[in-house]
């Protein structure tokens, strides 16, 4: 009963407040594994924010109405959800975040540190079938670490992870649409970007 997409700022701000933390954090120790690590991290803990959010709305709806009622209140009001979970963004729920995100960095690190650091260092990393550019700057590094299908969403949080918290959604968009313009990328129906060389058959 709960379908569409939804804006929620706090929970965006949270997130690029704790890449910024570790980011000064791996300034310091000149730990790059972990600084590029963090932004896989966020997105995770992002999406399982959101799921937990998505069960309290649901929760509540269901203990106010019951099953029936809460399904019936949503047919009839299809963008409740939404309001109720905007209303969500509060300190206190928002609080899960670092101890979420803190948890899964420090495992990563523990468990997977010699592997993560592999992975970043293999000629793979970078898709060999990229578009070779003529000039290097962050969005070229941007470019590379990108898989050959992401969504907006990864563009923004690996734009985020190389240029820092204060980079803006429109800045994201206007990256992007100027790798549609040179034919870096294409975008499919599912709003989905897709490397340009991966695409023969997108139309």
């Amino acid at each position: 009963m709960m379908q569409g997409e939804v804006v929620l700022p706090k929970l965006e701000a949270k997130g690029r407040e704790w890449l910024e933390q570790v980011r000064l954090e791996t300034i310091k120790n000149d730990d790059k594994v972990k600084a590029r690590q963090r932004f896989r991290i966020c997105s995770t803990t992002m999406r399982m924010m959101t799921c937990l959010m998505l069960c309290r709305v649901a929760s509540q709806l269901i203990d106010k109405h019951g099953l029936s009622g809460a399904e019936r209140l949503l047919k009839t009001q299809p963008n409740l959800w939404k309001e109720m979970i905007v209303k969500l963004q509060q300190p206190s729920f928002l609080s899960a975040f670092d101890a979420l995100a803190d948890y899964q960095i420090d495992n990563a690190m523990y468990f997977f540190r010699d592997r993560i650091e592999a992975a970043f260092s293999s000629k793979e990393y970078a898709p060999s079938n990229a578009v070779e550019r003529t000039r290097k700057g962050k969005n070229d590094t941007i470019f590379s670490r990108l898989d050959n299908s992401f969504s907006f969403e990864q563009a923004l949080q690996c734009s985020i992870a190389v240029k820092g918290a204060h980079i803006t959604r429109n800045a994201v968009q206007q990256m992007l649409k100027n790798w549609r313009r040179q034919r870096l990328i294409t975008e499919t129906p599912d709003k989905k970007y897709v490397k340009i060389q991966n695409v023969q058959n997108v139309k």
